[in-house]
């Protein structure tokens, strides 16, 4: 009869044991995510910034249609006026100023430490906005606006 308790204490125990190693195991896990760097910017993020800030509709007005960033650089390039009367690049620099500053706090408190983007058809700077530190460390991203000669959106997050 004492054999019997024995063995079902000693069942209790291993089982006991196993929840302690399975709850032990689940800890770890989250420990392991919740102290993982997030002090750095993602590829992802940085180009699903350029992706929505081109599809933004600016303020800038020709004709019937109100142009995104995307046509506001093709504009800008062309040396268009917008409808009402200011100048392509100047709205361009504008909005983009805007969408970024809004989009990305940058600073030693934050995981961005810096940004930049740029417009080029070929060789010739249609924009450039920068702002923060320039570090070797950073995540970029780049479109090239297709119905252009090839102007090519550079966005580089600093981090």
């Amino acid at each position: 009869m004492i054999t019997i308790r024995n063995s079902r204490a000693q069942e209790e125990i291993v089982g006991f044991a196993i929840i302690v190693i399975i709850v032990s195991i689940i800890i770890l896990f989250f420990l392991v995510f919740s102290l993982s760097d997030k002090n750095q910017v993602e590829s992802y993020e940085a180009e699903s910034f350029l992706q929505s800030m081109l599809q933004h509709t600016s303020s800038c007005q020709i004709g019937s249609k109100w142009l995104d960033v995307q046509d506001l650089i093709v504009a800008c390039n062309d040396g268009k006026t917008c409808s009402s009367e200011e100048d392509a690049c100047g709205v361009l620099n504008e909005t983009v100023k805007d969408l970024v500053e809004e989009s990305w706090s940058v600073g030693p408190d934050f995981p961005a430490k810096g940004y930049k983007i740029s417009a080029f058809s070929g060789e010739l700077g249609i924009f450039s906005i920068e702002k923060g530190n320039s570090t070797n460390s950073y995540k970029g991203a780049q479109q090239i606006i297709p119905e252009s000669i090839a102007i090519k959106v550079l966005f580089n997050v600093y981090y």
